[in-house]
């Protein structure tokens, strides 16, 4: 397949390069401009996906922007909206350290020879979901009245369902890597 620039990947691009100007209106606590940034941002992420699907542009290189532009983003999200005050910085630890075990896992099959695509799990789409309604709900509650006790549930609920998530990925890592290593040694 001839790799090229296609609209979902300059889409999925676009969104990588979003994450500095994010950044800086969280910094300087421009919190109406981060909101609409990140609200852009989700929709490139829907969009890619869609065109990538239905004009049948999928690519090896999509396969990485995608997900670095999504991590990246909600990396940056989590970690700036923390020191602001905005999440708990428990929630923050908790969505870096499950992607920082989901890549470290990956890269561990990878490297160990096992080149299949990792397939994102029911867990794994739901905490993304949570995690983005999550930073949403907290960069809106910045500037209009949120009642504390729901922001306080999202916060809950998103850590629960991405600790959970991270548990998932770990344990099919280790259930394929055992696999493997079994048919190895027959």
């Amino acid at each position: 397949m001839e790799e090229q620039v296609n609209i979902p990947n300059a889409l999925s691009l676009l969104r990588v390069f979003m994450v500095a100007p994010f950044l800086v209106a969280v910094i300087y606590r421009q919190f109406p401009i981060a909101l609409t940034i990140f609200a852009v941002a989700g929709f490139t992420d829907f969009l890619d996906g869609y065109l990538a699907r239905h004009l049948k542009q999928k690519t090896v290189l999509g396969t990485f922007l995608d997900p670095l532009g999504d991590r990246l983003l909600s990396t940056v999200a989590v970690i700036s909206l923390s020191v602001q005050g905005l999440l708990p910085p428990w929630l923050a630890v908790t969505v870096v350290a499950k992607d920082l075990y989901v890549a470290l896992g990956a890269g561990a099959l990878h490297f160990s020879g096992n080149l299949a695509i990792a397939v994102p799990s029911v867990w794994g789409k739901l905490s993304t979901l949570l995690q983005i309604v999550t930073i949403g709900f907290a960069l809106l509650a910045a500037f209009t009245a949120i009642n504390p006790t729901l922001l306080d549930t999202l916060f809950i609920v998103t850590g629960l369902v991405t600790a959970i998530a991270c548990f998932h990925y770990v344990w099919c890592g280790v259930k394929v890597f055992s696999e493997k290593t079994e048919m190895d040694g027959e």
